[in-house]
């Protein structure tokens, strides 16, 4: 374990597909030693198929309110390491519930950097059968303002997990001990 405090809350990795939330999430779990959750990967256990599965049967929205209902549900277990999807804070009541029971912390990386990453896997309901760039741009322009009241940012643009990672530590270890009860 890296640290020398506890956190109380979920720490919650928010930001676009690419930015790397799953691998740097799992990671951030393990220095902390606290659990780890992937909403994704939730729904589709949720649901019992693939998240392409659920848009292709029941489309986008049943995605949505599927993720609704497993950030509410993973939120009331105890602390933990949650990556979020892209979408999930375009509910306002996940995103009422993240303020109350997360620490969030937005990963951020330009859009090149993101291509390059997010085409290296064909995984993503979102970007199949559309033009990727402006499939990106159109998602940046209407989720960053929303992730852009995260708790914390961590600018990851061209940086390997390990050292996003570090970076969150950093943060975090100053955020969690500078407001009272945040941390043991």
């Amino acid at each position: 374990m890296y640290t020398s405090f506890r956190p109380r809350k979920t720490i919650a990795l928010i930001g676009m597909m690419g930015v790397g939330k799953t691998s740097v999430g799992r990671r951030l779990a393990k220095k902390l030693d606290l659990a780890f959750n992937d909403t994704d990967y939730e729904v589709e256990l949720a649901a019992g198929c693939s998240i392409s599965d659920i848009y292709d049967l029941y489309g986008e929205q049943a995605f949505k309110d599927t993720e609704k209902r497993v950030i509410d549900r993973l939120l009331s277990e105890t602390p933990h390491v949650l990556s979020t999807g892209v979408g999930a804070l375009g509910s306002e009541i996940t995103r009422k519930l993240l303020k109350l029971n997360a620490v969030t912390v937005w990963l951020y990386a330009d859009i090149n950097s993101i291509i390059t990453r997010v085409t290296k896997r064909s995984h993503r309901p979102q970007l199949q059968n559309q033009d990727i760039r402006e499939t990106l741009e159109r998602l940046s322009k209407e989720y960053h303002p929303i992730y852009s009241q995260a708790d914390l940012c961590i600018d990851c643009t061209s940086k390997e997990a390990g050292e996003t990672v570090e970076l969150i530590l950093d943060a975090l270890r100053d955020y969690l001990t500078s407001v009272p009860g945040l941390a043991d």
